[in-house]
């Protein structure tokens, strides 16, 4: 029997104890067998420990951590992780059944992709039977510069090649948030090829206490600013030309001064 290369799917979780049981078992009811759930807590103070320790399957990998900020956990994820393919679930997102079937299939059947992300359905907390989807369109290949014009990758449908991770490095936990957009930038802007799956794999739940929807848009903003003036710092001059750096990093700018005028902060605003 030929042993299926072994899928890491690498869960943070801080007080989900709404939310937690869903996701772990829409990681365990994959169809693709071959996996390993690893779960860091974040040092939660409601019942998340209670809820993963009370999984007796042996492909869970339960670790506790003290409090610390997601990108931390995440890079703790990546450390553990053991699989040929990484892959992250939000603690309170939803895989379909086939989501890591459908990613693995496609890395191995195109080795010359680093990266693979799916199409996904959001929906709001409480109303999971009311689905929307971005209509955009979903690049594929050298994503790169379509990247810098905006974040369409989802890091619960996004899966990659740990060659990827060995190679770069994890996220940047010096950024305030947005940290995945600045992961997948600095991963096309290696040269790797990111492809899309055509396949709705993934529910994500909006919620309206969630850090990277409504309520932040200017610690978001400051982030993406930074992000930008990042990459400026690492391209070659050619490429500042090219993608037009100082011109994104500008619009970057105009964008924060909304939000801190939306948000009543006039004098940082100026």
């Amino acid at each position: 029997m030929i042993n299926k290369p072994l899928v890491s799917i690498l869960i943070s979780a801080y007080n989900a104890e709404r939310y937690l049981k869903e996701a772990l078992d829409s990681a365990l009811e994959q169809t693709y067998g071959d996996i390993e759930v690893v779960v860091i807590d974040a040092g939660s103070t409601d019942s998340t420990p209670k809820i993963v320790s009370g999984y007796k399957d042996q492909r869970v990998r339960f670790i506790r951590h003290s409090y610390e900020p997601i990108k931390k956990t995440r890079n703790a994820l990546l450390k553990e992780a053991r699989g040929k393919y990484l892959t992250f679930l939000d603690s309170d997102d939803i895989y379909l059944p086939d989501k890591v079937a459908a990613e693995v299939e496609f890395l191995e059947n195109n080795p010359d992709y680093a990266a693979v992300y799916c199409d996904l359905r959001y929906f709001f907390d409480g109303e999971p039977e009311k689905l929307y989807r971005h209509r955009y369109g979903f690049p594929s290949g050298d994503v790169f510069e379509e990247l810098l014009q905006k974040m369409f990758i989802t890091n619960t449908a996004f899966m990659f090649r740990r060659e990827v991770y060995e190679r770069l490095g994890g996220y940047d936990e010096k950024l305030g948030m947005v940290e995945d957009w600045d992961y997948f930038l600095k991963i096309a802007h290696a040269g790797c090829k990111i492809g899309f799956l055509d396949k709705d794999l993934v529910r994500y739940r909006l919620r309206w206490d969630n850090h990277t929807n409504f309520g932040n848009q200017v610690p978001i903003q400051e982030s993406a600013v930074k992000i930008f003036e990042n990459l400026k710092s690492s391209m070659s001059g050619e490429e500042r030309r090219r993608y037009g750096i100082d011109s994104l990093i500008a619009k970057r700018k105009i964008r924060l001064v909304i939000a801190l005028l939306a948000a009543g902060k006039k004098k940082e605003a100026w």
